[in-house]
Parts: structure tokens; sequence; C-alpha cells
């Protein structure tokens, strides 16, 4: 959990700089001769983490109409609006759709989106288990995943083929070993693809846990990052969701769209969906 707020340090860094500052105005009082070392932690501690977290602002990146749109959603025990999930699918012209912890009821409601969708994969199934994938393009060669809420590798059959992964990972903080096995599977198997390959769903990590850094050790590129878009965390999601934080506020980023080197990110952005407590992820592609 720790790992998992990485990124805030950069605000505790900052407060500590105000409070050298503090301590300074306090000339004759105990323990102001320690506050010294506080300053050259404070500012190391700032440099390295904004240079850390420089890329996902700065930077270049692709630009232009996306050859590939793929969009990631938790659906919160299939509780989701499934009519926003649809809307937004469509208002972004989504090409491939990853839905996890989808219910047989909640793909029931996908049965409108057939003519934008007609090919599917994956299995729903009851609770946080159902991961099922929706695709303009043809789905071939479908195989599933020995991970624990879900996990599919298919072909594509788009007018450049590709391998998609849809996944959905335990979550660490009930089941930490099952979390790194199933990441260990993920890894594996992603590994083994040849061709262009896209990854999507939610990871249960953010990119500074290992599981993650290891994926990107494999060439991966995640697409918010490769995106310049910023600091865009998916989770807690919308403010009617059980457990989402007040005023739709949201604190970490799990669902990723990871993309090899066949692939660059034009952009990515979030959408709320209510009753999830999961943000829409959506990445506009190029091909390389």
């Amino acid at each position: 959990m720790a790992t998992a707020f990485v990124p805030f340090a950069l605000v505790g860094y900052a407060l500590a700089a105000v409070a050298w500052w503090v301590a300074r105005r306090l000339r004759d009082q105990p323990g102001r001769r320690w506050a010294h070392a506080v300053p050259v932690v404070a500012l190391a501690g700032l440099v390295l983490h904004a240079a850390w977290l420089a890329p996902l602002y700065v930077g270049g990146h692709s630009s232009g109409h996306a050859d590939l749109v793929v969009m990631t959603s938790n659906l919160r025990l299939g509780h989701a609006d499934m009519t926003a999930v649809g809307r937004v699918a469509v208002a972004q012209g989504v090409d491939v759709l990853v839905l996890e912890e989808a219910t047989a009821s909640a793909t029931a409601s996908m049965v409108g989106l057939h003519g934008r969708f007609p090919y599917s994969a994956g299995q729903p199934a009851p609770g946080a288990f159902g991961t099922v994938v929706y695709s303009r393009w043809p789905l071939e060669d479908v195989t599933q995943l020995p991970v624990s809420k879900g996990g599919w590798k298919m072909r594509v059959h788009a007018p450049r083929p590709f391998w998609l992964v849809g996944v959905h990972t335990s979550q660490p903080l009930v089941d930490a070993p099952k979390w790194r096995q199933d990441h260990d599977v993920l890894n594996s198997a992603l590994a083994d693809l040849d061709g262009p390959v896209v990854a999507a769903g939610d990871f249960n990590a953010t990119l500074d846990h290992r599981p993650m850094r290891d994926l990107l050790g494999l060439g991966f590129s995640d697409a918010a990052r490769q995106a310049n878009s910023g600091w865009q965390p998916t989770w807690p999601g919308a403010g009617d969701a059980a457990g989402a934080l007040p005023f739709g506020l949201r604190l970490l980023t799990l669902d990723h769209v990871l993309v090899d080197k066949d692939y660059s990110a034009i952009s990515t952005s979030t959408y709320e969906i209510p009753r999830s407590d999961h943000r829409a992820l959506v990445a506009r592609l190029a091909a390389r």
C-alpha cells in the first residue's frame, strides 16, 4: 500500500521544507540545530520525485488520427451503469472494449451495442471474476489465462492484426501471494507473444509496483505515461459508488493500457461511470 502512494511523497517533501522554515523561526528553541538537515533531504526528495513524475507531463508523443482506440472499464461487481459504458465507448470511437467484473446481467446489457462490437470473447461470472472483451473485428486464438479474476489473450483480426490481453488481477491487500502469482502469469504470457501486443484491464497496481516495472522492463509502455497525460488516477471512481471518496476524488492509477513498440500512445482520458468504483480509461494509439 505504501508503494501505491509513492507519487504523493512530492507533497510530503514540500511540507517538510515548510516545517524547516518554521523551525528556523524558532531561533532559541531546543531542536533547532538538527532541523538544518531537513532542507537538504526535502530538496533532494523534491528533485528526485519531480524527475520521476516529469515524463507524465512533458515530452514528445504521437499525434493525429488514432489507428486503434482501446477502452477498459471495471464494472464493480456488475453494478456499473452500462448505458454510460456504452455511451463512452461509442462517443470515443472505441475499437476494443475490455470489461472487468462483468456479470451475466451486465453483459446482457451490451446487446444494443452488437452493431458496433459484433465480436466478443472471455467469460462473465458472478462478483468480481468475469472479464469480457468486445471488438469491432474478429477475435481468434482465444485462450484463458490462469489469472484469479479473469485473464484472456486473443488475436484481434484488425486491418493490422495484434494480440490483445485483457486482465483483472487479484487485489494485493486481500491476497498478496495470489496478486504476485497473477502478475507472474501475465508477464510470462506477454513475453511469449510475437508481433504487436496491447494489454488492458485492472492490474490492481501502479507503475511504482515491481510487477508493473517488470512489464515495462519487457519493452511495454504505459499509454498514459507515453502520451504525457499527467496525473490520471482511476480509483476510486464515481462518488455514488460504495467506497469512493467524496467529491469524486481519486487517488491511484490501477487501470492501464500497455503497448509494445508497435504502437505509440496519442492520448488517454478517463470517464466517470456511475455506480462503478473505477473510472473508465480510453487510450488512443497510433501504429508505428
